[in-house]
Formats: C-alpha cells, sequence, structure tokens
C-alpha cells in the first residue's frame, strides 16, 4: 500500500458517517448494523478475524455511555427529584442504542488506523 495514511481526524469522521476508513467512499453497512465484509469500491476487507472490534467497543461504549450513567447513579443520591434522572437515562439509552453503527464505524476506522501502522494491510 503506496497510499498515505488518512489523519486520524479523517478517519473518525469516516467512521462516524459509516463510510469506508480507507477510500471514504464505500459502504460500511449493508443494513442498520450488518458489516459488510469488504469496501464495494476499493475492496478494504474491514475484518480479518470476527471479533477484532471487540476491544474499541468496549472503549467506545465505557467512555461514553457507562462512565455518565455511573455519575447520575452516584449523583441521585443528592438529588430528590427523580424525573430528571429518568429522563436522562432514556437519553442515554436511545443514544446507546440509536449510535451504534456509528461508534462501530468508529471502531473500525480506530483498527484500520492500528492494522495501517503494524503493516498488517498489505
Amino acid at each position: 500500500m503506496s497510499d498515505p495514511i488518512p489523519p486520524l481526524r479523517t478517519l473518525l469522521r469516516r467512521g462516524m458517517h459509516k463510510q469506508c476508513p480507507q477510500c471514504g467512499r464505500g459502504a460500511l453497512f449493508r443494513r442498520w448494523i450488518k458489516l459488510c465484509d469488504h469496501c464495494p469500491v476499493c475492496g478494504l476487507k474491514y475484518l480479518e478475524n470476527q471479533g477484532d472490534l471487540w476491544g474499541y467497543l468496549l472503549f467506545v461504549d465505557r467512555a461514553l455511555f457507562i462512565f455518565p450513567l455511573i455519575v447520575m447513579i452516584y449523583f441521585r443520591l443528592y438529588v430528590p427529584n427523580l424525573t430528571w434522572f429518568f429522563v436522562i437515562s432514556g437519553v442515554l439509552v436511545f443514544a446507546l442504542i440509536y449510535t451504534l453503527p456509528h461508534r462501530t464505524g468508529i471502531s473500525l476506522a480506530l483498527d484500520y488506523l492500528v492494522r495501517r501502522k503494524s503493516g498488517d494491510l498489505p
């Protein structure tokens, strides 16, 4: 691969928009969360091994959703009004489900960056 590695910002943007991390034109998903095997435009195989994204998804999920829930539960001890607690919890659960393809795309972009820097991609 003689193409330069795209900057991290570009890779994260492509992942967020569910586009191929290499070319930025191919789609990552066939349906809502059904990941394609390879890019239809440039032919990049997205995952070499099934389960490669587990670590990235674990990190992104913890940072974006689990830590805020822990903080909410902790501060719930000092807030007597339950309404805001349930509203914010509902918004976080909705965001957790709605952003699943976007988080998977970001994780795939990070995996692509690591694979390119380590020389795993031909």
